[in-house]
């Protein structure tokens, strides 16, 4: 029996069944419904309820014009900066391998070989345009923050991608979108102090991509958890 008030089993099956879309349709998102979701996500919760987190929501035809801005500074090979790196300069074990299987998983799924260097380009460069989702979110928050805010931003973030299920609307956590943050901060006329910390697609997935059909393993309790009694 379970005392407690609220019972949702609905929040399991959302965390289970979430993965990462990289095909949407075209079909628009209003800001009524990225509202909605970021009114949910408002109550994650914070260290001292300091509540960091930032959010620039793009959509329309400044979307549009960030997707350009964005390509044209990967087709120029502009070196990346981002502010918090999402990977490491020396892979080591067993984190090489989970990202090795990532990578190899999804080429297979798309069915681009290892050795066709342009294929692979090009899907990269789709990280730019959020894989034409039509909406963008940018997550940042003040630069004189420290580590444990990061925390409460991924905490935050997670609510979102979760509350957008809700919407019946799907979510890809993207590194690439802050890989320019000086970019960003001009494009957006966010202010120096802001730090970009990660961008979000945001639209309705494209169930028929073959791409969406891809699915990443994740480890058993027991190579995570050590219980105490």
């Amino acid at each position: 029996m379970n005392d407690h008030p609220l019972c949702y089993p609905q929040v399991n099956q959302a965390i289970v069944s979430r993965h990462s879309f990289r095909a949407f349709t075209k079909e628009p998102v209003d800001q009524a419904q990225i509202t909605r979701i970021l009114n949910v996500a408002r109550f994650s919760p914070s260290s001292t309820n300091m509540q960091p987190w930032q959010v620039a929501v793009v959509i329309g035809e400044k979307k549009r014009a960030l997707d350009q801005l964005l390509l044209n500074a990967f087709d120029q090979n502009t070196p990346a900066s981002p502010e918090l790196s999402a990977y490491l300069k020396d892979w080591f074990e067993p984190y090489k391998s989970r990202r090795f299987a990532c990578g190899t998983g999804l080429y297979e799924v798309i069915q681009i070989a290892k050795e066709d260097r342009a294929a692979r380009v090009a899907q990269t460069r789709k990280n730019f345009e959020a894989f034409g989702a039509p909406a963008v979110l940018i997550f940042y928050m003040h630069k004189d923050l420290n580590e444990g805010s990061i925390f409460d931003m991924g905490m935050f973030y997670q609510s979102v991608m979760l509350a957008a299920l809700a919407e019946g609307l799907e979510t890809c956590p993207e590194a690439s979108l802050i890989a320019y943050p000086d970019l960003l901060r001009n494009f957006l006329d966010l202010p120096q102090e802001a730090r970009m910390l990660s961008g979000m697609a945001l639209g309705h997935g494209d169930y028929q991509a073959p791409v969406n059909q891809f699915r990443t393993s994740r480890e058993e309790v027991q190579a995570f958890a050590r219980f105490y009694e």
